[in-house]
Parts: C-alpha cells; structure tokens; sequence
C-alpha cells in the first residue's frame, strides 16, 4: 500500500509502508501528521494507520514502568527489621538482633552506592540507628542489672545498722529507767509494763519528764517509727523489746530485753521458729 503525506503545510509522497515506518521511526515524520491511500475517503493521522504500526519498537516507559524496574535492597529491608527488634526487645535479645542489623546496613548501603537502581538506602541507615542504639545500650543495661540491686542492698543495710544502733541507744535508756526504779520502788520507772504504761507517747513523755532523753534525741533515734514491747522484768531476756522495719526496706530489726540486736532479710525467719514475744506491743 502506497501512503501519500502531508506533513508541515506540504504533500510529499507517496511512500510505501516501510518508507513511512522509517520515516516515524527516525523523527521525520509525526504521528499526528496527515496521509491518504488510494480508496480513503479523507486524510487522517498516521496513528490511525495500522499497517504503520511497528510491534518491534516498545512503547516508551512511564515513569511507574520505570520503576518497577527498580529493586529494594534485601540487605536494607533486614537490617530494618533486625534494627526495630533489637530496640523493642530486651537487653539481651537487642544486641543479638542489634550487630546483624549493623552489618546488614553497611553491606546494603554499600550495594546501594554500587548500583543507583537499587532502592532501600533509608532502611538500612534506619537498621544502622536501631542496631547501633541496641549495642550501646547493652553494656548500660547489663551494668544497671547486676549494679542497682546491689546499691539498694548496700543502702538498705547501711539503714539497718544505723536504725540497729538507735534501738541500742532507746534500750539503754529504758534500761537505766529500769534500774533506777528497782531500788527506789519508784512505780513510774522501769520496763513499760512495770511502769503500768500502755502506750508510746505514754513512754517518751515519763523518759523525757524524768529527764533520762531529750525529745530532740528521741526524735533522732527515729523512736516514733519503732515498736516497743509492753515486756516486764519477769519477760525472759529473749523477749523482742524493741521492733522496726528499715524504712523503704524490707528488712527487720529487733532488739532483745536481753541487751542483744539483730538484722533480718527478706526471706530470714527471726530467731529460728516462733521467738519468744512481748504479750503485745504499746499503742
């Protein structure tokens, strides 16, 4: 088939199909240009032809065609995922998922750089953060795991001995208000309950009054924070006179008639089975 052309305000032509293919092909001639074969009615475009059509030549790409032939990185996408679980997961289990995520950062973003078509260079500097952090804060979580308890515990006891040793002090005092009331059959003097004393503010004011303490050194001596037993002098020397908790601790401080302390853990059972006890302690 022959093909007459109008093309920029001039006939040329006719040509047959290759010649037209060619032309097309090589930018000489338009799609929208105009051509007429024997029997047409009318011109129309050389895109309505389609015996011009030439199913060797693609189309042109898109831009969405042309990303699809675009890939993700695989090594940016693990050190991604491998970067998230390290920071959610435990001290521990973050610095097993942390050091792959490094590595496969490193190696995707190198690959990345190596060739522009590949995709993921924001996941992997992402996996490099994560996995990074989780290794930093490994040895900080280790070392605030096994040093923190230890503070505490060191704090705790540091608590009881100082509350051991301002027990030691209250029972000097009653001791001495005992002893003092022996000889003279004084009634207000004595262990609390020789004394018919039935509360602790009872206690500290007949201490105070009879000028055995001071308020100033009851108070730091933290008596208001510790039990006293209502013991008499016929109780047994094992008898717990005094009782406390360390503050913000668990750990129990008693102190004996007897003139004895001690300091008891969690877990450690005062005194072996059922001490020996004041019948009640003051209110």
């Amino acid at each position: 088939m022959e093909i007459t052309i109008h093309s920029k305000g001039v006939q040329q032509g006719p040509f047959s199909e290759e010649q037209v293919k060619q032309l097309l092909l090589s930018g000489g001639l338009s799609d929208s240009d105009l051509g007429w074969s024997p029997g047409m009615e009318e011109w129309k475009p050389l895109s309505a032809f389609p015996e011009l059509k030439n199913d060797s030549v693609p189309p042109p790409m898109s831009a969405q065609d042309t990303t699809a032939l675009e890939k993700t990185e695989p090594l940016a996408i693990w050190s991604l995922v491998l970067g998230i679980i390290s920071i959610v997961g435990c001290a521990f289990g973050g610095i097993l998922a942390g050091i792959p995520a490094v590595i496969c950062g490193h190696i995707g973003r190198s690959k990345i750089r190596m060739n522009p078509a590949l995709r993921g260079a924001g996941m992997a500097l992402a996996g490099l953060i994560c996995g990074y952090l989780a290794v930093a804060v490994f040895p900080v979580a280790i070392l605030s795991a096994v040093a923190i308890p230890a503070i505490v515990q060191a704090k705790e006891k540091a608590k009881a001995t100082q509350m051991l040793s301002s027990m030691k002090q209250i029972y000097l005092v009653i001791q001495q208000a005992q002893l003092d009331g022996m000889p003279t059959g004084n009634p207000k003097l004595g262990f609390p309950a020789d004394a018919k004393i039935k509360t602790k503010a009872e206690l500290k004011q007949m201490l105070i009054a009879e000028k055995y303490v001071t308020a100033e050194d009851l108070d730091r001596m933290g008596f208001d924070k510790i039990s006293v037993g209502n013991v008499s002098e016929a109780d047994p020397s094992d008898t717990i006179l005094l009782k406390a908790t360390v503050p913000g601790g668990k750990s129990l401080i008693i102190f004996r008639k007897g003139g004895d302390g001690a300091i008891y853990r969690p877990g450690q059972k005062p005194l072996g089975s059922d001490p020996p006890r004041s019948p009640a302690f003051l209110e």
